[in-house]
């Protein structure tokens, strides 16, 4: 709705109002103001040759979906406004600045990607230590493939802080491959060991090389009960998580759905 550097800059009345904003033109001016807080977000004076130029320049035009909230909002992957604050609070993300809730928090794009059937329970960790006990699931294929091939992906979720990890998968039988690689990459920044490895029944985990490798180092491997979720439900919710995440991204910046 801006482009810096045009020599001349045309703003749409119709896109400012249906960003929810009210233009008011008048014989010596016009202004827009946001309609949840009648703040005026811009001046404009009429010139001799009935053109409303804006007041004060180009730095003066901004409009709601570019405020600094939608912009987090944005940045961090369409998370809710209330973790955005809670992330605020706490500080746990570095340089974020002291974001507002918006009085109008309806994301069209979360609306889209973000629609659900029922939630999972959920389920309080158990352990006390990183990697004692690490989720794990397969989730594929999808419709589109990445630009490289991949159709799958795997999730790894330490319990113990949530942390997670994310691979792409050309073929489900990638996935030994890339708990090994995942294994020697948490264990030697943490300096702790997995001990417990959780999944379901799905052949990628039940492999003769998967058990002999985690007999091998010692991990215990649990597994979920035949066709019932809710038993791995922290990588499950973690995978609606992503592809919730995904789906708004992707239609919130009009990026194709090859990526």
């Amino acid at each position: 709705m801006y482009v810096d550097g045009l020599k001349h800059n045309l703003l749409s009345v119709s896109q400012m109002c249906v960003q929810g904003n009210e233009v008011i033109f008048r014989s010596n001016g016009c202004i827009v103001r946001e309609l949840d807080t009648g703040e005026t977000v811009i001046k404009g004076i009429r010139t001799p040759n009935n053109l409303y130029i804006l007041k004060g320049g180009q730095q003066q035009c901004y409009l709601r979906k570019n405020d600094e909230h939608w912009l987090w909002h944005r940045r961090l992957g369409h998370l809710s406004f209330s973790q955005i604050r809670k992330a605020c609070k706490y500080q746990a993300v570095h340089d974020l600045p002291n974001i507002r809730i918006p009085n109008n928090t309806i994301c069209k794009s979360c609306q889209f990607g973000k629609k659900i059937r029922t939630n999972f329970p959920e389920k309080e960790g158990s352990t006390s230590k990183p990697l004692e006990l690490v989720h794990t699931d397969v989730c594929g294929p999808s419709r589109k493939r990445s630009p490289r091939g991949e159709e799958y992906f795997i999730l790894f979720i330490d319990d113990f802080s949530r942390m997670c990890w994310i691979g792409l998968l050309k073929h489900k039988d990638e996935a030994f491959e890339n708990f090994k690689a995942f294994k020697a990459l948490v264990e030697n920044e943490s300096n702790h060991r997995i001990k417990c490895l959780r999944s379901d029944r799905g052949g990628e985990f039940t492999s003769d090389e998967f058990f002999d490798f985690c007999e091998e180092h010692g991990i215990r491997m649990e597994f979920s009960t035949a066709r019932t979720p809710q038993q791995n439900g922290v990588v499950e919710m973690m995978n609606r998580t992503v592809q919730q995440m995904a789906r708004a991204m992707l239609d919130d910046s009009g990026t194709p759905a090859t990526f």
